[in-house]
């Protein structure tokens, strides 16, 4: 029996490294994904926000990686109706052991993902494996989010006096140069008035916010992809991502203010 137990142990390990299971059966899963964007998200994000993109002319055609920042706690459901391309969002993993919540996020193919600072190597391992698969063997996009770079300070000339340090970007690169899949760096906006209950509000709180504000304003802008095989190393490449990425939070501030 031990030994049954550990050649059962090894084949779990193998299955979840190269996670090729999720490939199987995904007809159902992508027809459920369009009857939740087209029927449940669309007319949802449509009721609430006034969605304005900008530059979805620089989102390749093939397989990429949206790299944003939060406004919201389901930016990439936003980002996904407007882009109008199935996206694997980098999701907190609490979401997938919640009643309900767990299974609509495995049926949705989104990726989970241990925030708060407490993820070790083999909680990111597999986290990027994941994405790694779906950007290898899929036309889909991968989306990611950082907590850190929710909200940007400006002065009056639009010159940013404070970022983040969590804002590295080490993730985006680390998969951008493992997975060789443009990224796009990308940045959302809306009015502060809104920014804390909307980013701080969470669930049922937050529609109701939206119910009683409809049509928020919510901009985003799609810079220029960066291909990571123009680089040598991982740095150079992050601190692209992070520049690119503040010039493009720059314009919308310009524009939006």
């Amino acid at each position: 029996m031990p030994g049954k137990f550990r050649v059962t142990r090894k084949m779990t390990d193998r299955k979840d490294k190269n996670y090729q299971y999720l490939l199987q059966n995904r007809t159902i899963k992508i027809i459920f994904y369009q009857g939740v964007k087209t029927r449940i998200a669309a007319p949802l994000i449509n009721r609430y926000l006034d969605v304005q993109p900008e530059g979805l002319n620089n989102i390749p055609n093939g397989p990429c990686i949206i790299v944003s920042h939060h406004c919201l706690y389901f930016d990439s459901s936003v980002i996904g109706v407007t882009i109008g391309r199935k996206i694997h969002g980098w999701i907190d993993e609490d979401a997938f052991s919640k009643p309900g919540l767990g299974p609509l996020c495995n049926l949705l193919e989104q990726v989970p993902v241990k925030t708060g600072g407490q993820a070790s190597r083999e909680d990111y391992r597999r986290t990027k494996e994941m994405s790694i698969m779906w950007l290898k063997n899929t036309n889909d996009l991968v989306a990611l989010t950082n907590d850190g770079a929710s909200r940007y300070l400006f002065d009056e000339n639009g010159n940013i006096l404070d970022l983040s340090s969590r804002i590295n970007h080490s993730g985006a690169a680390s998969l951008g140069m493992e997975a060789n899949v443009p990224i796009v760096p990308t940045a959302a906006w809306i009015p502060e008035k809104h920014q804390k209950k909307l980013f701080v509000s969470k669930g049922m709180e937050s529609i109701r916010y939206m119910e009683r504000n409809k049509k928020i304003p919510y901009r985003f802008y799609f810079s220029e992809p960066i291909n990571p095989s123009d680089y040598s190393n991982k740095k150079d490449l992050q601190k692209d991502i992070r520049e690119r990425q503040i010039e493009a939070c720059k314009k919308l501030s310009n524009k939006c203010i």
